[in-house]
């Protein structure tokens, strides 16, 4: 006598329920924290959409793209992380708005790489003879949230060239051009000359390149130089200065722009009364105070 057995499906909940148990006996209640909420969360959102199998596979298969592509030269999850707000999410959360007058951070992006030559005050960024753009004299003074001066605070300084590329996106260009890492001196001040940035495409040849095209959305965003600022004591400090008369501030495709970090490049004529040791030509001038909060 043969017998038929019923086959009752597993409800979705259930299998929420044992992936969120599997973690109940993890050590580090903060591991466990972020493990349990991943998985709620994540579970959430294939049950709201209703995910098709499909749709999953191809997700696994742009992560594993996005794999691929990642080297020591360029990182696509960081691009993923900045293109989705992420990053300049998590950085709102750990950098709240406060009053006492530090200046704001904004994202890192996806072309650092550490070990910048040092550079004396006022040395130029290139490493490149004819890079050709506008030579920008940028200076200021770092103090603290007194306005006493920081003296021997490091500024990492990267930056885009005339023609829109990162270092680290053309292998035939000096490894130092456009990076550097100053000294404030005893007043506080720096200066360095960079070249005047241009707004540019955040790398759209791949899986975020995929999504930006899927979604309409543009990759492109405004002009900018990017700092790192450290100091015994302090907070490190990442940010940007953003040249206010560039496209795209309204509509950065990493959502990093804060009014506080524009700045005016101002024009200035061939051989004016200021121009620095080994400008020519017309150039531009910028004042970049920075503020670092106590540590």
């Amino acid at each position: 006598m043969s017998t038929t057995t019923t086959r009752v499906p597993t409800a979705a909940g259930a299998i929420t329920a044992a992936a969120l148990a599997s973690f109940d006996s993890t050590p580090d209640p903060r591991l466990r924290e972020i493990m349990r909420s991943l998985v709620q969360h994540l579970h959430a959102f294939i049950t709201d959409v209703q995910l098709t199998e499909e749709e999953w596979s191809t997700a696994i298969a742009v992560l594993t793209a996005t794999g691929h592509i990642t080297d020591d030269k360029r990182q696509e999850f960081i691009l993923w992380s900045d293109v989705l707000g992420a990053s300049m999410l998590v950085d709102a959360l750990a950098h709240p708005a406060d009053s006492t007058g530090a200046t704001e951070s904004t994202v890192l992006g996806p072309f650092w790489f550490p070990d910048a030559p040092r550079r004396e005050f006022g040395e130029s960024l290139s490493s490149e003879e004819g890079a050709g753009g506008v030579p920008a004299y940028v200076y200021g003074r770092v103090t603290d949230t007194s306005g006493r001066p920081i003296a021997g605070a490091e500024l990492d300084v990267w930056q885009n060239g005339a023609d829109g590329l990162y270092t680290v996106q053309r292998p035939e260009a000096p490894e130092d051009h456009l990076r550097g890492r100053y000294l404030t001196r005893e007043d506080g001040s720096y200066a360095f000359i960079g070249v005047r940035p241009l707004p540019y495409t955040v790398p759209n040849d791949g899986p975020v390149g995929n999504m930006l095209r899927a979604t309409e959305r543009h990759p492109w965003r405004p002009a900018h130089i990017h700092m790192i600022v450290s100091a015994d004591g302090y907070q490190k400090l990442v940010t940007h200065i953003f040249d206010a008369q560039s496209d795209y501030l309204d509509s950065d495709a990493v959502f990093a722009v804060k009014g506080s970090l524009v700045r005016d490049f101002e024009a200035r004529d061939a051989g004016a009364p200021s121009t620095p040791q080994g400008v020519s030509g017309a150039w531009c001038a910028v004042r970049n105070d920075l503020v670092l909060a106590p540590a």
